[in-house]
C-alpha cells in the first residue's frame, strides 16, 4: 500500500523493558516504516543501551518522565518533532507487520478524518474484540463497541488510545492532548474536540492490534468523565444519572469479588472534578 503521508510512532513507556521492546521490535518490522520514533518513558527507568540491539532506520529517541505526567503529556512530547501522522502505542500493544500500512493508507484518502485505529482485541483471548471503537453517550459516558460495524472504514465517537493514528495537522487544530486527564478520558476528549473541529474519528476493521485492558481506578474514571462533562456543557441532570450508572455498575462488581465497593472513591472523583482538578492524582 503506497501513500504520501509520512508518520511517528510515540511509544509510551512505563517501567517494563521488555514490553518496550517487543513494541520497538514490531515497528521495526512494519511494511511502512516510521519516520521517527519517540519512546517516552514515563517511568524515568529506561536507558538508550536498553534500546541498542533494537534497531530502527529512524533511529530512536528516548525522552525521560520520571515524573510520570501521564498519556496525554507523553503523546504531546512529539508536539514540534512529528511528522505528516503520529502512531501512538502504548508499551503492551501487540500488533502485525501491516497495521502502519492500513491506517496511514487509509487515512491519506480520507482528508475528513483526523484519527483513525484499529479493531483492538484482548491479548489473552485473540478471538474477542474489547474495542471496535467507541460510544459517548448523552450522560458524556464513553463505552467500547465490542462488535466491529462491517469490514469498511466507520466513524465513532471516539477510539481507544491503545493504538491511535492522529493526522498532525487534526492535532494542531486541537492545540493537541488536554493533560488534565493524566490517564483516562484523554482519547474521549481529544476525538469529541475534533469532531467540533469538523474532523471525523475511524475505526478500520481491516488493521488488526491487540491489548489487555486494565482495570481503571473509580476515583480517576469518574474525575476525568466529570471534567469531561464540564468542558462539553453536558446538562447536569444527564451527567449525575450517568456516573451514578458508573458507580453502581462498578459497586456491583467490586461486591461481588468481595471489596469495597469504592464510594468513597467514586465521590472523591466527582469532587475533584467538580472543581476543576486535573493531573497527576494526589494519594
Amino acid at each position: 500500500m503506497t501513500t504520501e503521508l509520512t508518520y511517528t510512532a510515540v511509544v509510551i513507556a512505563y517501567r517494563d523493558i521488555a514490553l518496550v521492546q517487543r513494541v520497538i521490535d514490531q515497528l521495526a518490522a512494519q511494511t511502512l516504516a516510521p519516520s521517527h520514533v519517540l519512546v517516552v518513558d514515563n517511568g524515568g527507568t529506561l536507558q538508550y543501551d536498553a534500546l541498542d540491539a533494537h534497531t530502527l532506520d529512524s533511529g530512536i529517541e528516548l525522552v525521560s518522565r520520571p515524573d510520570n505526567p501521564g498519556y496525554g503529556a507523553a503523546v504531546n512530547e512529539a508536539r514540534h518533532t512529528a511528522t505528516d501522522a503520529v502512531l501512538v502505542l502504548t508499551h503492551d500493544a501487540v500488533f502485525g507487520s501491516e497495521l502502519a500500512a492500513t491506517l496511514v493508507g487509509t487515512l491519506a484518502t480520507r482528508t475528513d478524518a483526523g484519527a483513525i485505529a484499529p479493531v483492538l482485541r484482548w491479548v489473552s483471548a485473540p478471538d474477542r474484540i474489547f474495542s471496535a471503537g467507541g460510544v459517548l453517550t448523552r450522560g458524556g459516558r464513553a463505552t467500547h463497541l465490542v462488535v466491529a460495524r462491517g469490514t469498511e472504514p466507520y466513524p465513532v465517537d471516539w477510539v481507544d488510545g491503545a493504538v491511535v493514528l492522529y493526522r498532525r495537522d487534526a492535532l494542531q487544530a486541537v492545540d493537541w492532548l488536554d493533560e488534565r486527564y493524566f490517564l483516562y478520558f484523554e482519547d474521549v476528549d481529544t476525538a469529541w474536540r475534533m469532531s467540533r473541529a469538523g474532523l471525523s474519528t475511524l475505526v478500520a476493521p481491516a488493521a488488526q492490534a491487540r491489548q489487555e485492558p486494565g482495570s481503571h481506578p473509580i476515583r480517576l474514571g469518574i474525575r476525568n468523565m466529570t471534567l469531561f462533562a464540564r468542558r462539553a456543557h453536558i446538562p447536569f441532570p444527564l451527567h449525575v444519572l450517568a456516573v451514578a450508572r458508573r458507580v453502581g455498575e462498578h459497586a456491583a462488581a467490586e461486591i461481588l469479588r468481595r471489596r469495597p465497593p469504592g464510594l468513597g472513591d467514586a465521590w472523591r472523583g466527582w469532587r475533584d472534578g467538580r472543581r476543576g482538578i486535573g493531573g497527576t492524582p494526589s494519594p
